[in-house]
């Protein structure tokens, strides 16, 4: 049996801020060219934080490489050649409907403020040419502000926050960039209390047979209490079997002798179950019907809250 403890109790007589900053890092270490367009690989955890799995929309189904997140058939535009390596010679379009995308949510009595997205960059030697990120703050619409950590000949920023590819090589030395980043300042992205995606953007490709990859994804922000709750430890709650090999598992709540609310979340942040404990301060929930992976399980009981991330493996 596998113990979680809450973490949290409401202050009685004092208003407090309590404000953490997280960097939220995606490796891509488990993907393979079999696992399909979602990431596979195990999700960045942080206080006050839910983050989602990346995944690859209007794309082939498998990535065309391992260990970074990587798909070929992005919209055509740079014909090839020295020639061709001038911004303006450039003739292709983003396509709203290609991408890899990601959520961060903040947890309940929790606000967020983002700060940047960095990440590594890698193109094929018929890969895309430019590439950009966009939120779903203004609905996809613009692209937002970007740059490089270092001064590097290899990518420039183009047009209106595009991030563009100078040279027309296959040497790794030009096509695998590190210190891409994402500006996410301003009230867009402050103390945000509801979910937001974000959808990397590829094209200028040489040929639909050329792959955008990302790697090292990394978000950096800070996550702040925002009703006044201490955190500190409460009592101890048990949920068993995790893993679950059937998808039904167990909530004890000890020795608490009130009743709970008990939600169940997707990796996405989509609610898929609600219920409540009653005085028997157990309840069992079947997943059984849902698909192997992770799953987040949020325990409501008078002034606590927990949440603890559960896996189903038949």
């Amino acid at each position: 049996m596998k113990k979680i403890t809450t973490l949290f109790t409401i202050g009685i007589s004092s208003f407090c801020l309590q404000a953490q900053t997280f960097i939220g890092a995606y490796t891509f270490d488990s993907v393979k060219t079999t696992t399909g367009t979602t990431d596979p690989s195990f999700l960045p955890t942080a206080t006050g934080v839910t983050f989602g799995s990346f995944t690859a929309v209007g794309t082939p189904v498998n990535p065309n490489a391992a260990a970074r997140f990587s798909f070929t058939n992005w919209p055509t535009g740079s014909t090839g050649g020295i020639a061709d390596s001038l911004y303006s010679g450039m003739t292709g379009s983003l396509s709203p409907t290609e991408y890899y995308q990601f959520t961060i949510s903040p947890a309940t009595w929790y606000s967020i403020s983002l700060d940047t997205i960095s990440f590594t960059s890698k193109r094929s030697s018929t890969g895309f040419r430019s590439y950009s990120v966009r939120s779903s703050a203004d609905g996809y619409a613009t692209n937002i502000v970007n740059g490089m950590r270092a001064s590097t000949p290899w990518v420039s920023i183009q047009g209106s926050n595009e991030f563009y590819f100078n040279h027309d090589t296959s040497s790794n030395t030009y096509n695998n960039v590190n210190g891409n980043y994402i500006l996410l300042s301003g009230s867009t992205f402050s103390n945000l209390t509801s979910p937001v995606s974000f959808r990397f953007y590829a094209w200028n490709a040489e040929a639909s047979g050329g792959s955008f990859g990302i790697d090292n994804v990394r978000v950096h922000g800070v996550a702040t209490l925002t009703t006044g709750i201490h955190e500190t430890t409460f009592q101890s709650i048990s949920v068993y079997p995790n893993p679950s090999s059937s998808g039904i598992y167990t909530i004890d709540l000890g020795n608490n002798s009130d009743n709970a609310l008990v939600k169940v979340y997707d990796i996405v942040g989509n609610m898929i179950l609600e219920k409540e404990i009653n005085a028997e301060n157990k309840l069992s929930i079947d997943l059984s019907n849902k698909a192997n992976g992770s799953y987040f399980i949020q325990i409501r009981s008078n002034n606590t809250i927990t949440t603890k991330k559960i896996t189903i493996v038949k």
